[in-house]
């Protein structure tokens, strides 16, 4: 059940405030929030679209909604109000420190009128804009705090008052159940993926791989007959090359399917660094580079096939470079969201170089994302894989 009870301790001191709005203009404002809950979509779109109405009720210059993870930090930080180029520059989106953090052991809302003051501001990165009147409140279900909406308004501006508070408050209570509903659905659809997974993995392996296996000894058993043309015996060995060759992508690709990946909802950053720390060995220089606002337009699918290219993009530098660092960058222009795997190797000569099975579905995954893959390899000078996926028209 939602936990409303810590309403009441402030609801009575709200209404009679001044600046509380009609009883008629909060149901209004109910009935709106209630018919955007109602337009289903990912976690991400939704959040992205609760943090405007947040913006828009309290009247705020910025505003966000993150949600926490058993670990009690920020599972997901999405904000709006913010320049995307201005984000941009920011760098890495908060992890819950400081003040944002401490809202998850938070069960009333938060006011304050100068955050700067406040012994738990941290600071800011550079390029931050200045905040000072703030307002949080909790995302709470089930007796804990799953959530929170944070609200600020510049230096100059006024406090916060009741009335925000209140707004924002039946936001938050709104926004509870639909959140819950929607991470519990994320989290059955990623056990579901898993399980799909390991029954093509075991497919490959005990179909398509012994079938392979069997044509290759076939061939190669052929091409051992005296009365063979010789044109015809090197047809036959270069057959059983290429067997060779995809018995050893598919072997890759099910080791793939089979690693170990975070349990839960996928999240790009923390999975991106999982994925560093399992392929890439001892003496590789890697960098990992994520903006927040690259982060606020994708959803599930997108996050997944984006690790995914990633994953093959870093498997294949780790394997075939012998390069000495590895970079991993995601960022937003005006027009994309840029994934990039670059290192710093011997590179290849396009021409010369098969494509596998991993580099195949990696293309498929771009195309199914409507993004654009492009591998530029310089001999000598490494390789740079980048998928490059279009931004949304309501972004």
């Amino acid at each position: 059940p939602l936990d409303a009870s810590w309403l009441q301790g402030y609801r009575m001191q709200a209404m009679s405030d001044v600046s509380v709005m009609p009883i008629q203009q909060r149901l209004l404002e109910m009935g709106e929030t209630s018919e955007l809950l109602t337009r289903g979509g990912d976690l991400n779109a939704l959040l992205f679209k609760l943090a405007e109405r947040a913006k828009i009720l309290t009247d705020a210059d910025f505003a966000a909604l993150g949600t926490f993870g058993d670990d009690g930090m920020l599972s997901r930080f999405i904000y709006f109000g913010i320049d995307g180029r201005v984000a941009q520059s920011m760098g890495n989106p908060p992890i819950g420190r400081g003040l944002l953090g401490d809202l998850v052991r938070q069960e009333v809302p938060l006011r304050i009128d100068d955050l700067q003051l406040d012994s738990r501001y941290t600071g800011w990165p550079d390029g931050h804009p200045d905040m000072c009147a703030f307002l949080g409140v909790p995302i709470r279900a089930g007796g804990r705090t799953i959530g929170s909406v944070y609200m600020t308004r510049i230096r100059g501006r006024e406090s916060f008052n009741a009335g925000d508070e209140l707004a924002a408050a039946i936001l938050a209570l709104q926004a509870a159940a639909t959140v819950v509903v929607i991470s519990a659905h994320e989290r059955t659809g990623r056990v579901a993926l898993l399980e799909e997974r390991e029954r093509i993995a075991h497919d490959l392996h005990d179909g398509t791989i012994q079938m392979l296996y069997a044509l290759g000894l076939e061939c190669d058993a052929m091409g051992m007959r005296e009365d063979l043309p010789e044109s015809v015996r090197d047809d036959l060995q270069a057959k059983v090359v290429r067997i060779n060759h995809m018995i050893t992508d598919i072997r890759n690709y099910i080791t793939m399917l089979e690693s170990e990946t975070p349990s839960g909802t996928p999240d790009l950053p923390r999975d991106l660094a999982f994925v560093v720390r399992q392929l890439v060995p001892p003496g590789v220089h890697t960098v990992v580079n994520i903006t927040a606002a690259a982060l606020q337009e994708l959803g599930n699918r997108e996050v997944e096939d984006l690790l995914y290219i990633a994953r093959e993009a870093i498997s294949n530098a780790v394997r075939h470079s012998g390069g000495s660092k590895l970079a991993v960058d995601l960022r937003q222009s005006a027009s994309e969201t840029a994934l990039t795997i670059q290192d710093n190797g011997i590179g290849y000569e396009p021409s010369t170089v098969r494509t596998g099975l991993g580099s195949v579905t990696m293309r498929t995954r771009a195309e199914r994302l409507g993004a654009e893959l492009t591998v530029f390899a310089i001999p000598g000078m490494g390789v740079t894989v980048r998928v490059g996926l279009p931004r949304r028209d309501d972004a």
